[in-house]
C-alpha cells in the first residue's frame, strides 16, 4: 500500500471516531431535550461510526500498515433545536462522503485495487447515511420543533437497534 493511501486511511480512522463522538453529543442533546427516541437513534449511529473506524483499523493492520490513534477533537453540541442538530449530522455525513471519495481517488491514482474494493462498501454506506440524514431533516421539518409534534417521531426513532 502506498503511503499516500495509508495516510488517508489512518486519518479516516480518526474521522470515524470523531463521527461517533459527534453522534454521542447529539444523543446527549436529545436526552437533555427529553426526547429519548432521538437520543437512542443517535447512540445507535455512534455505534455504527465506531464500527466503521474499526473496519478501517483492521484493514490497515491486515495490510501490514501501522494505525495512528490520534487525539479526537471535541464536539460542539450546542444546538437551538432538533432541526439544527439533524442538519449538523447531515453536514457531517456529506463531509465524510467527500473524505471517503478522496481516499478512493488516491487508491485509483496509486492503482491500489484492494483498497478500491474495500472502499466500495464505504461508498455504499455513505449513500445510505446521507439518505437517512436527509430523511431525518424532512421529518423534523414536517413536524416543526414543538415537542408535542416530535413525540410520535421520537417513539419511532426509539425502536432503532
Amino acid at each position: 500500500m502506498k503511503k499516500t493511501v495509508s495516510k488517508l486511511l489512518n486519518a479516516q480512522v480518526n474521522k470515524e471516531f470523531f463521527s461517533a463522538y459527534l453522534y454521542l453529543g447529539i444523543a446527549k442533546f436529545f436526552t437533555k431535550q427529553d426526547l429519548p427516541g432521538f437520543a437512542n437513534w443517535y447512540k445507535v449511529q455512534a455505534e455504527e461510526e465506531t464500527e466503521h473506524a474499526m473496519k478501517i483499523y483492521d484493514y490497515l493492520l491486515d495490510q501490514d500498515e501501522d494505525v495512528a490513534l490520534d487525539k479526537i477533537a471535541a464536539v460542539n453540541v450546542d444546538f437551538k433545536d432538533a432541526l439544527e442538530a439533524a442538519k449538523e449530522a447531515d453536514k457531517h455525513e456529506r463531509y465524510i462522503t467527500a473524505e471517503i471519495e478522496k481516499i478512493m481517488d488516491a487508491a485509483v491514482k496509486e492503482k491500489d485495487y484492494r483498497t478500491q474494493i474495500f472502499l466500495n462498501w464505504f461508498i455504499s454506506e455513505q449513500e445510505e447515511e446521507e439518505r437517512n440524514s436527509k430523511e431525518m431533516i424532512t421529518k423534523i421539518e414536517m413536524l416543526g420543533s414543538d415537542k408535542k409534534n416530535l413525540y410520535l417521531l421520537d417513539k419511532e426513532l426509539g425502536s432503532r437497534e
